[in-house]
Formats: C-alpha cells, structure tokens, sequence
C-alpha cells in the first residue's frame, strides 16, 4: 500500500469512527429527549387530576354546607360544580395523551349527571347528591393514584434510561477513544517513521556515507524520490571514487614532477606553511626541514619563508614563466649563493591557493656578474673623462665660441652632442649599477615620508608631463607610516618610472603615483595609461639591456631592481597590451602612524 493509500486509509478510519459516534450521541439524546417528554406529560397530567381532586373537596364542603346556610352556600356549590368539571375535562385530556387506558371520561360523566340532577332537583335531592359525590370522590381518588404510580413507574424509567444512555455514550467515547488513538498510531507508524527514516538516510548520505541508502518499498512517488537519492549516491561515490583516483595520479605526478628537478624546488601553502619539499631542497636545507616548521629553525630557512611571503603578498598575476620574487641569498652553511624565484598558484577566479618557491644556483653566474661588474665600473671611469672633454668639444662647436659653423657642420655637432649625451647617461647607469653589484656604494636608510617622496618626484617631472599634456598626479595618506629608504635611490627610482611611463603614454593620459600600507610594507606604484608591454617580455623586463624599448639605455629598470632589493624591499609589474603598465615596489617601514587622512595632487 502506497503512503498516499495509506493516509485516505486512515483518514476513511478517523471519519468513519466520527460519524459513528456522532449519530449514536444524536440517538441517546433524542431518546433521553423522548423520556422527558413523557414525564413532562405525566407530570401534566397528575397536575391536571389533582387540580380536579381539590375542586371535588371543595365541591362537598360547599355541600355540607348548603343544609346549613340554605339558597347561598347552594349556588357557590353549584359554581364550584362547574368549575369541577372543567377541570375533570382538561384531566380526561391530559390522562388520555399520557395514558389511555385511565377512565378519567366515566368520572367526568358521573359528575355531569350528579350536575344535571343537582341543578333540576335542587334542594330535594340533597342526601343523593352527597352520595355521588362521596362515591365521585372515592373513585377519583383511586384513579389519582393510580396515575401517580404510573408517573413514578415513567420517571424510575427515565432514570433508568438516562444512566444506561450515559454509561452507553461514555464506553463508546471510551472505545471511540481509543480507537482513534490507535488509528493515529497506525498513520504514524505507517508515514511518519518511514519519512523519518527517509530523512535520516537522506541526512547521513549527505553526510558523506555514500554506501548508505534509502529503503522504501512502495512505488508511489517518495518511493521515486528514494530510488533518486540511491541513484545519486551510487553516482556521487563512484565520481568520489574517480576524483579521489585523480588526485592521487595528480598528487603522484606533481611528486614525481618536483622531485624530478635538481634545483631546489618548496612548495607552500596560501598561508607560507610549507606543504612538499623536493630531494634536493632537503639536501641543502637538512632531513628536518621538511618539516613545515622545522623549516623557520633551519639556517637561512627564516629568510626563505620571508621572501616567499612578501612575493605573494605583493598580489602579482601568476604567469606561466613569471617571477614572484627574485632575492640572492646565502644557506645555512653552503658556499653556494642561491636566488628565489616564487610563482603564486591560483584558482580559476584568482584566489590564491599556494605557490612553488625555486632556488637557482647562480654562484657561477655571481661570480661572472661580479667580475663583469667591476670590468664596466672600471671602464666606466676610464671612458667618462675622454666623453666628458668630448662634450666638452661639442658644446663649444654648437654655442659658437669656436666661431661660425656652416648649416651641416651645425647638425653634425648638435648631433654628436645628443649622442655624447646620451652615452653620459648610460656610463652613469653602469657605474651605478656596476657600485651597486660589487658592494662599492653604500645606501644611507633614513626614515622617509612617502607623500613627500612622491610630490617631489612629481615636481621634477611636471613640466615635461606639461608638454606631453599628461596629467601627472599623486595619490597616498598624508600620514602614512615613514619607509626606512635611500633619498637619492629613491629619487633614482622614481624618476626611471615615471620617465618610462611619460615616453609610452600618449597625449592627453594619465600617470598617476600611489603609496599604501601592505602590512609591514608600504607600497609604491606609477601607473600609466599608456600601450602596455607585450606579456612575453614581463618575465625579464627587469634584466640588463632589456627595458621596455630602444628609446633608453636599456638599464633604467634593472637599476631599479637592484636599489629597491638593496633597500630591502621588492619590485613589480602589471601590464595588459592596449591598458597601461603599473610598476610596484614595497619598502619596509621605520616608523608607526596614527591616522590618516588621503591626500591627492594633479
């Protein structure tokens, strides 16, 4: 039987047991009903009898007296007479609905005919008339009586009838009781426990129990329902089954993928715990190490778990070949010197999930750069002072001091002196990178407030974005926590940024300077609305003689990768072709605000 079967079942049952009830209660009380009726009658009728009976007595005394005071006690006896036999007339009616068997109508004809002789006779048959009377009396008498009994037999009846009716009703609302109880229990039983249990299953399906499942034996529609959620769960654990079988092939390769490398390779959660470490990273940092905090206690580990935290905090798109960070470092206690380069992870709405941290050997590539660096420091200087007599030279061409030159004598020296020029600041760029590399220039920290670090750089840069009709603005807190930097770095980075970001953007667009706190960091940006950097040069846009075009020296950025990592802080790029390029880089901070308060300049 369906659930719905069941239900019209025992709600049949219930309306069925209802109406029973109620039309015995309508039977009991219109039989009590018909029981008072009858004693309302009897109770008419002995009232009617013995209304009657004391106009009989009445009717003798006033007999008794006619022998004594003559005419007039004869007439109020014959107006009691009459008022007798209307009252024996209204009893033979009353006895005759309540029982017809009771001869009231012989008495009341006895007493007309008493009537009739009394009012013909008068006076004469006085002795007859009393007679009458007396057997009247004697008669009626016994028939009030009789009537009485007959009223006591009807209301013991009544009484009698009205306890059984009253010990009927209460057994059937008794057994209706109870019945209805157990037909409740029954549909509960039958729906109730089973939607229970259907629940339950549900629930612990839900749960993850997928070997769980929903019995129901009916075929009505929770039966379908139940045959569904079966269904789904035997889908669910064999995608389970399938996705738990993914993972670890995907879990298996990834493995066999890092291990495979023989450059340290840690790989670390959103959160910097570290998740996996592959052979040789536990090689170089110790068997402990693998341990996610066992790494912090491990010689140089700190320093790693740092760097890898300030890569993905700066928030960088994560690019197939893109670097998150980029910082020489010594371990423990090798002779190697390593670079970190980390690649966030990120999910299909750029959540940030973890991030695979590689250390490169570049102790060969160090000791190259370092001899390369002296070799152009060297060269620098020696090449600065021939090029500097040279411009020298030509500035006393192109002013006329040499005396008058012809129209392409003039061209060729005003463009010998752009040129000299311009290879004066890539000797400068050299020099500076090169002190950089070998340790020779030493940067002065002191605590500066970014606000004043950007409009000064904005200042000096003003009128050339003037001519450009570019709009050049400054956005940051006033009151913003004091960077620990280099003036002149700064200064020097800066002004490579904007100078980039004025040369790319065309007239009538924006470069905007921001700084914000990003932890223990504040971060500086120059964002420009100018065409944007193709996204296979943003991997080493910060490499030597790699800028972003051939109207610079090609050293400007990588010189200012090398002040900003000096100064202990990172550097960034963002660029979409056609959207602008946003440049970033972070500087720890010297000291603590305690409001703020923006502050913008156009």
């Amino acid at each position: 039987m369906s659930l719905y079967q069941r239900l019209m079942t025992g709600c049949l049952l219930l309306i069925v047991l209802v109406t029973s009830v109620s039309f015995l209660v309508r039977a009991s009380f219109l039989q009590i009903a018909s029981l008072e009726s009858q004693v309302r009658i009897a109770e008419h009728a002995v009232a009617a009898l013995e209304t009657a009976q004391a106009s009989l007595a009445q009717e003798e005394i006033f007999t008794a007296q006619t022998s004594l005071e003559g005419e007039v006690a004869f007439h109020r006896f014959e107006q009691q007479a009459h008022q007798t036999q209307t009252f024996l007339a209204a009893a033979v009616q009353s006895t005759h609905v309540f029982d017809a068997s009771v001869d009231v109508q012989s008495i009341y004809d006895r007493h007309a005919r008493v009537l009739r002789r009394t009012t013909l006779a008068s006076m004469r048959l006085q002795n007859l008339r009393d007679r009458d009377l007396m057997q009247i009396q004697e008669s009626y008498s016994t028939l009030v009586d009789q009537v009485r009994a007959k009223r006591h037999e009807v209301v013991s009846h009544l009484h009698e009838q009205e306890d059984a009716l009253r010990t009927r009703l209460i057994t059937a609302c008794g057994i209706s009781i109870f019945l209805a109880i157990l037909i409740s229990g029954l549909m509960v039983a039958s729906l109730i426990l089973p939607l229970r249990r259907t629940a339950q299953s549900a629930r612990q399906i839900g749960g993850g129990d997928l070997t769980h499942r929903v019995e129901w034996r009916s075929g009505d529609d929770l039966g379908v329902i139940a045959a569904e959620i079966n269904r789904m769960a035997v889908r669910l654990r064999d995608l389970r089954e399938t996705e738990a079988g993914r993972r670890q092939m995907d879990q298996q390769l990834s493995d066999a993928v890092v291990h495979s490398i023989f450059e340290p390779v840690i790989v670390t959660d959103a959160k910097g715990h570290v998740l996996k470490l592959n052979r040789s990273a536990q090689q170089l940092l110790g068997e402990a190490s693998s341990d996610r905090n066992a790494l912090a206690n491990t010689p140089g580990g700190d320093r790693i778990l740092e760097a890898i935290r300030n890569a993905v905090s700066m928030q960088r798109a994560a690019t197939g070949e893109g670097e998150a960070a980029l910082l020489p470092m010594r371990i423990g206690q090798a002779e190697h010197s390593y670079r970190l380069r980390t690649t966030p992870i990120r999910d299909d709405r750029g959540r940030l999930l973890g991030a695979v941290t590689l250390l490169e050997d570049i102790t060969e590539m160090a000791a190259v750069d370092r001899f390369k660096s002296r070799f152009l420091m060297v060269a620098s200087q020696k090449l600065r002072d021939p090029l500097q007599r040279l411009r020298l030279s030509l500035y006393t061409l192109t002013r006329g001091f040499a005396g008058p030159l012809q129209p392409l004598q003039m061209d060729i020296a005003r463009n010998g002196e752009e040129e000299a020029e311009r290879l004066d600041d890539l000797m400068a760029d050299l020099l500076e990178v090169a002190e950089l590399d070998t340790g020779d220039r030493e940067l002065q920290l002191h605590a500066l407030r970014p606000l004043d670090v950007l409009q000064d750089a904005s200042s000096r840069h003003r009128g050339e974005a003037q001519d450009k009709r570019i709009r050049l603005c400054v956005k940051a807190y006033e009151d913003l926590p004091h960077v620990a930097g280099d003036r002149r770095a700064l200064r020097s980075i800066l002004d490579n940024l904007i100078q980039n970001s004025l040369r790319y953007t065309p007239s009538e667009g924006e470069v905007r300077l921001e700084a914000t706190e990003l932890r223990d960091r504040v971060q500086f940006s120059v964002t420009d609305t100018g065409r944007g950097i193709e996204p296979e040069r943003l991997p080493g846009i910060f490499g030597r003689f790699s800028g972003t075009g051939a109207a610079g020296t090609g050293l400007g950025l990588a010189l200012v990768r090398r002040l900003v990592e000096a100064q202990n802080g990172e550097v960034a790029v963002e660029s979409r072709l056609g959207h602008g390029t946003t440049f970033r880089f972070t500087l720890p901070i010297a000291a603590v605000r305690t409001g703020r308060h923006p502050v913008e300049a156009g």
